[in-house]
């Protein structure tokens, strides 16, 4: 099944659901410490992945497409011990995709979902799902990359956008 996200929610969507980092913050000295001391990472979008490879940092999950900026590229050369691909067009969430995350995260690690379609929603259910205080990074377009930690308000925010789209239990 496929869930829709509401033209309402488009806008609230843009604004980053956390911190956002410039493309010279994260050439810095706090986005570094910042991803190299979390415990769990977890990474949404291609160049955001293949940035942290970059820094010797091989998330515990990638969820890519291999695009940037909806045109195709290579995926990101990044190691992983477990693939798991999945469709998912523009503007929806599948349920086939919030499995396939589902089951990244029971491991081996480090995982990779990779979406036929785009992951620009996924990092939404991936908060949800992930690990309590895990830091979950994604891309945004022209902006740089958003840093959120999976704590009770995300997981709160994330829950409420997730309803909105029809999807209510992702336990």
């Amino acid at each position: 099944m496929s869930h829709r996200l509401p033209e309402a929610l488009r806008s609230k969507l843009a604004v980053p659901m956390g911190r956002l980092y410039s493309p010279d913050a994260i050439k810095g000295k706090e986005f570094t410490r910042l991803v190299m001391e979390a415990p769990f990472v977890i990474t949404v979008g291609d160049r955001v992945t293949e940035t942290l490879g970059a820094m010797g940092r091989v998330p515990e999950l990638q969820v890519v497409d291999s695009k940037e900026n909806r045109k195709s590229r290579e995926p990101p050369k990044v190691a992983f011990a477990k693939l798991l691909r999945t469709n998912n067009p523009a503007g929806t969430l599948t349920d086939g995709t919030i499995e396939a995350v589902r089951e990244a995260l029971k491991g081996p690690k480090p995982a990779r979902v990779l979406v036929e379609g785009e992951e620009d929603l996924v990092a939404v259910p991936v908060i949800v799902m992930a690990p309590f205080a895990a830091l979950v990074l994604y891309g945004q377009p022209g902006e740089g990359v958003v840093a959120v930690r999976a704590d009770a308000a995300a997981k709160s925010r994330s829950r409420d956008i997730l309803s909105l789209m029809g999807i209510r239990d992702l336990s």
